[in-house]
């Protein structure tokens, strides 16, 4: 009998748990983490920022020594002036270093490295719009829900009605005139009903489409209105501080005036040292006579461009046009970020002051949709009264749910303009992103060293 209870006691327990775990809902965090690790267009930004470190190392090649070997065998079958055959053999090593070509090699250095950094920034920049964008299906799915209730509430109410009406129609209390009434605003209630399940299965799209799976259970998020900046001039300052895109423009124009530099040295010597190391061996004629030899060879080699069509003087030039068109860009970004933040500041200030009103609102119009009712009940109100009262009460609640959200929403936007949502969020920015994971290229008395940054 005990056993049968101790039984019975784990089955119930393991019935609660299976059920509380289905209703856990997916919280906001969890969908941005996730969408951060597995939306394609993160990802492949990720993988362009490690390409970059690639390219780093391929400018840093001329700072090492070039080192090549080669191996020959042959056969010469020689008729004229007499006929022989012949074997030569042939090994070689060469080592190669270029001391000096007017700095090249450490601009283009310099040039990749600060297209690391712009990468990063960029890839940080994405992940900030990636985040918002999912802040914005996320909530339209959420608000889809709590229009649909409304809606359902809004069909309840007038079923309710309907069936006062009916019974009041056909006990010859109230005209006909009013069932027809209640039978169209029934209807249009339904018809708003199907409305706003078709907008659910929308916003179920629009979130698939952005995160990757559909909803499980969304959780309605906490806002983070604290961490909002106090005034607009705050956030303005702290956007072009912090934002990601506009520091990869920053970056971008730093690269540019390095690739200038790179130019501009092709205009100087390049000096090169090699030594190497030939060892050739050659057998030939009837009698097989062998020659052989093996000796070391080390040359020094200044070479210098006096001319070649003007390109170099074409280089310089194209390179002045490419800053003043990174500078052009830079200005461009700053103005868009400024412009992005007032925009989403002054809505979300609106929606402050929006969402104050409509609760009034809403708390006026349910007041007065409950005393038309009661009115009507004695015969004070005609239908149409209590109808539109009605009415107006379900459209001030619809109309309170959108500023609601959209007052969330443009608090997600502040933050993402100013660089912040991922971190307000507790989330990080991939791994990629961080500059202080990057390869670190350290020039230290005339060497070139790599150290990978902890």
């Amino acid at each position: 009998m005990k056993h049968d209870l101790k039984v019975i006691l784990i089955f119930v327990l393991a019935i609660f748990l299976t059920g509380t775990g289905a209703v856990r809902g997916e919280t906001l965090q969890e969908v941005i983490k996730s969408v951060l690790q597995n939306n394609p267009e993160v990802t492949s930004a990720a993988y362009n920022r490690l390409a970059r470190d690639q390219e780093v190392l391929q400018a840093m090649a001329d700072f090492f020594p070039k080192i090549d070997a080669s191996l020959s065998a042959g056969y010469v079958n020689q008729k004229n002036p007499f006929r022989e055959h012949i074997r030569p053999d042939q090994a070689n090593i060469r080592l190669t270093q270029n001391l000096f070509r007017g700095g090249a090699t450490l601009w283009e250095t310099n040039r990749q490295k600060s297209r690391v950094a712009s990468e990063a920034y960029l890839l940080q920049g994405i992940s900030e719009n990636t985040a918002l964008l999912t802040c914005k299906v996320y909530l339209n799915y959420l608000r889809s829900l709590e229009q649909n209730d409304l809606a359902k509430e809004n069909l309840l109410i007038h079923q309710r009605f309907f069936d006062q009406i009916k019974l009041r129609s056909e006990a010859g209390v109230d005209r006909g005139v009013d069932l027809d009434l209640i039978k169209a605003r029934l209807a249009l209630a339904e018809s708003n009903l199907i409305v706003t399940r078709a907008n659910i299965e929308n916003a179920r799209t629009d979130y698939y489409a952005v995160i990757g799976y559909y909803p499980v259970n969304p959780a309605k998020p906490v806002p983070f209105y604290s961490a909002i900046p106090t005034s607009m001039q705050e956030a303005e300052k702290i956007a072009l501080e912090n934002h990601p895109t506009f520091k990869s423009a920053k970056a971008d124009i730093e690269a540019r005036k390095y690739q200038h530099k790179t130019a501009k040295a092709l205009a100087y010597p390049s000096l090169d040292v090699s030594a190497g190391y030939t060892w050739a061996s050659e057998m030939s004629g009837p009698l097989g006579s062998y020659d052989y030899q093996d000796y070391f060879q080390a040359n020094a080699t200044l070479t210098f461009n006096i001319f070649n069509g003007f390109i170099n003087q074409a280089r310089i030039k194209e390179t002045t046009y490419l800053i003043n068109e990174a500078e052009e860009i830079a200005k461009k970004t700053e103005m868009q970020t400024i412009q992005s933040i007032r925009l989403s500041y002054e809505a979300y200030m609106a929606d402050q002051r929006r969402v104050k009103q409509i609760e009034q609102y809403v708390s006026s119009t349910s007041r007065a949709a409950e005393a038309f009712t009661e009115q009507w009940s004695i015969g004070r109100r005609t239908l149409f009264d209590v109808l539109d009262s009605s009415a107006e009460k379900i459209s001030a609640k619809s109309d309170l749910i959108n500023a609601q959200y959209d007052k969330m929403y443009d608090s997600y936007r502040i933050l993402s303009g100013i660089g912040k949502l991922v971190y307000t969020l507790s989330l990080t920015w991939p791994e990629e992103s961080r500059l202080d994971t990057a390869m670190n290229f350290t020039k230290w008395k005339g060497l070139i060293y790599i150290e990978n940054a902890d």
